[in-house]
């Protein structure tokens, strides 16, 4: 689970739950403006509606906004537009991309409202009490092909450069402050009654150790392929371990998206773990991501050099263990590695076989939409049991994207500008594995940037919660579209919606 732990000063992994006194951190929020907006790589949040809103002000009215350590004014829509003002920028752009500002530590992060399906209805996948075998069922692994951190780097962990090999473990968080009892830790991160931040920190990192389906012979620091066979099936054996102790017999693989370091993307796995009511597996994916805003194309081919790694760790994982589904969490720069393995996956498994994918999800996705039509063309829908895109139309960064690309990306909403004509909504509405979701309408999904509407909407990250968990369709899950139209959306009464969705 997020995991409830006891009290520490040190960084030790946690080894039992003292009752008395739980910690659980997920945060990432400060009271001082500068270092808050530092902490911002996939853009942090407001805390619960029950809080003021003291942090989405800083967020949303600043006049400022931090990029690594340099200063921007932000530019209304109309100045930004204004063709000298852009100019400048844009002649700036190439000295500060090549050279950039320094790379960040973005080491807590604050809890994310409590989803709205387990805030208002009977709904939640965690049990009543803990004990040992909630503990045994609550680790969180991950798999990084980050090189190690040595004497001269920042993090503490895994530094921000290409390891290349494959490293798997598993990860302690601690939340603070501390909670008395199982009963309030539910109140607090699962129906939303907070009075406070919580924040998440990473406590202890453990490795397994490099596995075997790294390209060890091109690094002459690489383990023994004895040594790799031995990780492997020790990483394989936990998962199983993990898997026997839940009625849910899926792993669940998060991708993270850019700028951000390990710490972050761990925190943020385990944040979203903890909502499945640590449910099957989870696994955090940690590509060698740039913790640095100005990082933005340098990590688009990092993210397509570690195709290969993903999709090994997803055959790896469908063949060593007894997982039912590898069900796949892309966000923005992330969702475009997952939706390209999946394709690679597809497309070297025309016949049939190949590794058991469930659930796909596509969050803020800057992939391009042709890229994706053509996926659709060649099969992609028969390798996965269903595709979700989550799209928004308050998405800014998206719009950056946009505008450096020339064309519009997949999470921008499609049916704002009339970007799907008739015929090809037809197509659309025949795909039955494919759901397309506008969370425009959705509870605070434009907090901040409107990036990352996963974590500050509760209305958003329940419909993604319900999707792993259940195998419900968009309307069974509360959400409205209109006849013949391939696009759903969240409706004005979605939380009523929800209220029964318990006892089904």
């Amino acid at each position: 689970m997020i995991k409830p732990e006891q009290k520490r000063l040190d960084r030790s992994i946690h080894t039992g739950v003292d009752q008395t006194n739980i910690r659980i951190n997920l945060a990432a929020e400060t009271g001082n403006p500068a270092q808050f907006a530092r902490q911002m790589p996939e853009q942090r949040h407001h805390g619960s509606k029950r809080l003021d809103r003291s942090a989405e002000q800083r967020q949303g009215g600043r006049e400022d906004v931090l990029l690594g350590e340099c200063q921007f004014k932000r530019l209304s829509s109309s100045s930004f537009l204004n063709p000298a003002r852009l100019y400048r920028l844009l002649k700036l752009m190439p000295v500060l991309v090549l050279f950039g500002c320094g790379e960040n530590i973005y080491d807590e992060i604050e809890l994310m409202p409590s989803p709205t399906v387990y805030a208002e209805s009977t709904f939640n996948p965690l049990p009543a009490k803990i004990d040992g075998e909630l503990q045994a069922q609550s680790k969180l692994f991950y798999v990084t092909d980050r090189g190690k951190a040595g004497p001269g780097d920042k993090p503490a962990y895994y530094n921000n450069r290409r390891g290349q090999l494959s490293r798997a473990g598993t990860a302690s968080v601690r939340l603070s402050p501390s909670v008395q009892n199982w009963e309030q830790f539910i109140d607090i991160t699962m129906r939303g009654n907070r009075d406070r931040k919580y924040l998440l920190n990473v406590d202890k990192i453990t490795e397994i150790g490099v596995l075997p389906y790294s390209v060890s012979q091109l690094y002459p620091d690489a383990p023994s392929a004895a040594a790799m066979e031995k990780a492997g099936r020790e990483f394989a054996r936990q998962i199983d371990r993990q898997l026997a102790l839940s009625s849910n017999k899926d792993i669940h693989i998060y991708v993270h998206g850019y700028n951000v370091d390990f710490e972050y993307s761990t925190l943020v796995a385990r944040e979203l773990e903890h909502f499945l009511g640590y449910q099957g597996a989870f696994v955090a994916y940690n590509w060698a991501a740039t913790p640095n805003r100005l990082a933005y194309f340098k990590d688009q081919e990092t993210a397509t050099a570690t195709r290969r790694n993903l999709r090994s760790l997803i055959e790896f994982l469908s063949a060593n263990t007894e997982a039912d589904r590898i069900n796949i969490i892309g966000y923005s720069a992330g969702s475009r590695l997952a939706f390209e393995v999946t394709y690679q996956i597809a497309l070297l498994n025309r016949s049939g076989g190949g590794p058991r994918l469930g659930d796909v999800i596509l969050i803020s996705s800057d992939l391009d939409r042709s890229f994706v039509g053509h996926a659709l063309a060649d099969g992609i829908l028969k390798a996965v049991d269903q595709l979700s895109i989550y799209t928004s139309g308050t998405d800014a960064a998206l719009g950056m994207s946009s505008l450096f690309f020339g064309r519009d990306r997949l999470g921008q909403s499609w049916s704002e500008k009339g970007d799907v004509w008739p015929e090809l909504e037809e197509a659309l509405v025949a795909l039955d594995k494919l759901e397309i979701i506008d969370v425009t309408d959705a509870e605070e999904s434009s907090v901040g940037n409107g990036h990352s509407f996963f974590r500050t909407s509760p209305w958003a990250s329940s419909d993604i919660f319900i999707t792993l968990l259940t195998p419900y369709r968009a309307q069974e899950r509360g959400l409205i579209r209109e006849g013949g139209k391939a696009i759903w959306t969240f409706p004005p009464d979605y939380p009523d919606r929800l209220s029964s969705i318990g006892t089904r």
